[in-house]
This record gives structure tokens, C-alpha cells and sequence, in this order.
């Protein structure tokens, strides 16, 4: 009976920690400024639905806008999605599609302050575990390919 507690935490764990959001700050401990490629920011980084994007910056310099892709191509902020301006905005990524950044003071998209990424649909189904356990009392075998040697004979 130990086993099969100890191997229940093991993947019930393993599952929450699957589905966990992430809070990324922008530019990392640059944050939202110049001379900083936030492309390459992006590309490093899998962004999933319920993350959340901290944008840190000097208020008095730069704001974030969220647009549609025209204005993100444009470098406009004519007609933004969102407005943000308090110097540490926190945006949650909880609606599945592209979204699109940039800021709105002139001249600045033009010099790299923008961004774009793609957020997928939550999945539904988690492919990695089973959808039930079975009950005490059937027969289950366990592979060390799940789980470690030192748990099956602890």
C-alpha cells in the first residue's frame, strides 16, 4: 500500500506540474527597453495558454500596446487591443491565438520594441497520464520506465 501512495504523489504531481502556468518577464532582467531583441526572447521560450507576460519599464519612456497584426506591421498603435502605461503591467495569456506587442511612443516599435506570439488551444486531454487510476484491489505492473527503481523497492 506504501507503494502504490508513494507512486499516486509521484504522478498527480507530475500532472500539476504539466499544467502550471508561467509568469515570464519580458526581457528578463532587461525588461521592456531598447537594444534588445525580443524576437529572439520569444523564440527561446514556449508560451502556453494561462501564462503571464510582466512587462517592467520606465513609464516616463515607454508603454505597451497590444494590436492586431495590422498595426503590429505598421508599427501603429491606432487602434489598440489593450493599453498599458503603470511601468509593471502583468498580462495574463488566456485567450488562445496570436497576440501581438509593441510600444507606442513614435519611433520606438521601428527600433525593436514589439513582439509577437502564438498561444494554442488548452488541450483537453493529457496524453502523458490516464484518465483514471485503477482501484485497490486490481492487478496493476509497474515499469521502471514510469517510475524509478528506488521507488518500486523502497
Amino acid at each position: 500500500m506504501a507503494f502504490f501512495g508513494k507512486a499516486m504523489l509521484v504522478v498527480i504531481m507530475a500532472a500539476l506540474g504539466s499544467t502550471m502556468a508561467t509568469v515570464y518577464e519580458v526581457g528578463d532582467s532587461v525588461g521592456w527597453t531598447f537594444n534588445y531583441n525580443y524576437d529572439t526572447w520569444t523564440f527561446f521560450r514556449k508560451f502556453q495558454f494561462g501564462d503571464t507576460l510582466v512587462f517592467n519599464y520606465n513609464p516616463q519612456l515607454h508603454n505597451v500596446r497590444q494590436v492586431d497584426i495590422k498595426d503590429y506591421n505598421s508599427c501603429t498603435d491606432n487602434n489598440p487591443i489593450a493599453s498599458f502605461n503603470s511601468g509593471s503591467d502583468s498580462i495574463t495569456l488566456d485567450i488562445p491565438g496570436d497576440y501581438y506587442f509593441l510600444c507606442g511612443v513614435p519611433g520606438h516599435c521601428a527600433s525593436g520594441l514589439k513582439f509577437h506570439l502564438k498561444i494554442a488551444a488548452p488541450s483537453t486531454t493529457n496524453t502523458r497520464y490516464p484518465d483514471h487510476f485503477p482501484s485497490s484491489s486490481a492487478s496493476v505492473a509497474y515499469s521502471s520506465k514510469w517510475f524509478p527503481m528506488s521507488m518500486l523497492f523502497s
